[in-house]
């Protein structure tokens, strides 16, 4: 959809150098018309084929995505997404971060809370298991997104 948006609007912005299709109709006289270039393209004619190509545009933009729909699960809810929260989420489980929230990080992608399991219990000493199985009901994995997934390990945010 957007691919065929933006050729629109290339085709739309293309026209406003074509020659124009009636040329009878156009003056081209120098009191009325200011003449950009040497091929007779007016100023009104680029800004007319400029308009075109922002009507035909708009529509696309206006399909934009703008918001993340899984942005609770990044650390503003109870259950916390593996696969695109930042590590520093895992703050709020005692006893993860950073050892167990930075294996699991590691580790990422997940399929499923069960994959969690089978990548990162090798890893983990019995006393690392049992706090994981303690929060084990608030993670969840869902698709990994690639701009949350860049800032898995720094968000850039200090103190």
């Amino acid at each position: 959809m957007m691919r065929k948006s933006a050729l629109l609007a290339l085709v739309g912005s293309a026209a406003a150098f074509a020659p124009a299709a009636m040329p009878s109709l156009r003056s081209t006289n120098a009191a009325s018309c200011m003449q950009m270039q040497a091929d007779g393209v007016s100023r009104r004619d680029l800004l007319s084929g400029l308009a075109a190509a922002a009507v035909v545009a708009a529509p696309a933009l206006a399909n934009a995505d703008t918001e993340y729909a899984n942005i609770p699960f990044l650390g503003g809810s109870d259950q916390v997404d593996v696969n695109n929260a930042n590590i520093r989420v895992y703050t709020r489980f005692p006893g993860m971060y950073p050892t167990i929230a930075g294996l699991m990080v590691k580790n990422t992608p997940y399929k499923d809370t069960a994959d969690i399991k089978t990548k990162l219990f090798p890893k983990l000493t019995p006393a690392m298991q049992e706090i994981f199985l303690k929060y084990d009901k608030n993670l969840i994995a869902l698709k990994p997104a690639p701009e949350f997934v860049e800032d898995i390990w720094n968000n850039g945010l200090y103190r």
